[in-house]
């Protein structure tokens, strides 16, 4: 008899309901929505789960539509929303592009048309954060009795603990008036089947010449996705053509840990991504014809 065949398989249910969810919930178990993820980790060897739950018939986590919170307008995307749907879709690309220029450098089609943006998410390190992070985005989670809603920054700063709650949906805040532009890049050894070096992402704001509203953030590889707050600071309600973008650069550099591993250093990281950073930044402040100022909203 092969090793194999002596693998215990997970039981997997597949509720209908959000109170069905928790009812069903043991120690072990394991939200599961596209299942790209799980997959890869047992892969590499990592414990596979005894007890799955699967999101595929939780209505409440499908869909993405516009809606309104306590007088705020939100796009919100349901978590078990495909990667691939948030690439096509016109709500997205109007209301917040970057995801779709983010989702579109995901992993490879085949798994861009099975993972879903929760799952993203929820890894705590995929491709997407860096994304979500720069448009203030929100994450919708049910606990099994009541639905709650917390940012995505104090999200990243929880730690993991068990029996987690899932996942309902992404709420982005809908851009109010004025004219912004965003970015989002990564650097990876290969285009689509390697984990980034380093993914990084902008939104900013500008009124004449004076920058009124900058967000920046990394992520990508092992990163905890995180908002750059001290680049943020400076760039902030400056005239850009007096800035001193090395001075910029030199403190982006810093401003952040990274790791190294056996191919690439953590210098190399942090200047590829301080590097990346002030020069979008630059090609989107000098409207440049090339394609970035198109991306302004």
């Amino acid at each position: 008899m092969s090793s194999s065949q002596n693998v215990e398989q997970p039981i997997v249910d597949i509720p209908v309901t959000l109170e069905e969810v928790f009812s069903l919930q043991r120690e072990e178990s394991v939200f599961v929505a596209g299942g790209t993820l799980l997959q890869l980790n047992w892969e590499s060897g990592q414990h596979k789960p005894n007890h799955l739950i699967s999101s595929h018939k939780l209505d409440r986590l499908k869909g993405i539509t516009e809606e309104t919170l306590n007088g705020e307008n939100y796009l919100r995307i349901g978590s078990s929303t495909l990667l691939s749907a948030c690439i096509s879709d016109i709500n997205i690309q109007k209301r917040a592009k970057i995801i779709t220029e983010a989702c579109a450098k995901i992993a490879a089609p085949a798994v861009r048309n099975r993972g879903t943006i929760g799952g993203n998410v929820c890894s705590r390190v995929g491709d997407s954060i860096p994304a979500l992070l720069v448009l203030d985005a929100k994450l919708e989670f049910f606990n099994g009795t009541s639905t709650y809603i917390i940012t995505m920054t104090e999200w990243l700063q929880e730690s993991q603990l068990a029996g987690p709650p899932l996942l309902l949906s992404i709420l982005i805040p809908c851009n109010k008036s004025g004219q912004s532009c965003s970015f989002f890049q990564k650097i990876g050894r290969r285009e689509s089947f390697t984990a980034a070096i380093v993914s990084t992402a902008g939104f900013m704001k500008l009124r004449n010449e004076i920058i009124t509203d900058i967000k920046l953030a990394i992520g990508g590889g092992a990163h905890l996705p995180q908002r750059l707050a001290d680049g943020e600071a400076y760039l902030l309600n400056k005239d850009w053509k007096k800035t001193n973008w090395q001075e910029f650069r030199a403190l982006l550099e810093t401003s952040f840990q990274s790791y190294s591993d056996p191919f690439i250093t953590d210098s190399y990281r942090r200047k590829a991504a301080a590097n990346m950073i002030t020069a979008k930044i630059l090609q989107i402040l000098k409207n440049d014809k090339g394609g970035e100022a198109k991306r302004c909203i």
